[in-house]
């Protein structure tokens, strides 16, 4: 489990995009650095919450997909794809941290 929430470390070298194209959106890959610490982290707790937090972000992706494709099918607008595709991507980050905290602070 450790060696794959490494792997979303990776993700913060996006951020030199923003030298590029000069966007502040692309700093906000910078929050994916602190999974570069995962990689020797050997706490049986804390891979069971992160186990309980990406199910759960897991149940946001397919619930919030869904309902989107059906309301982007019955509305028959298309440009509703690139935000919804922002809100969900962001919003599958959000439930799994929150989770993770929560988690964390009950102590389950």
């Amino acid at each position: 489990m450790k060696n794959v929430l490494w792997y979303f470390g990776f993700l913060s070298l996006l951020s030199l995009l923003y030298f590029v194209e000069g966007k502040t959106a692309f700093l906000l890959f910078l929050s994916f650095i602190p999974y570069l610490a995962t990689y020797n982290a050997n706490d049986e707790r804390i891979e069971a919450n992160t186990g309980r937090a990406t199910r759960n972000a897991f149940a946001y992706t397919v619930f919030f997909g869904v309902a989107t494709i059906v309301y982007v099918y019955l509305s028959h607008s298309t440009e509703l794809f690139a935000p919804a595709f922002v809100a969900l991507f962001g919003g599958c980050l959000l439930v799994c941290i929150l989770s993770l905290l929560y988690y964390d602070k009950t102590g389950r």
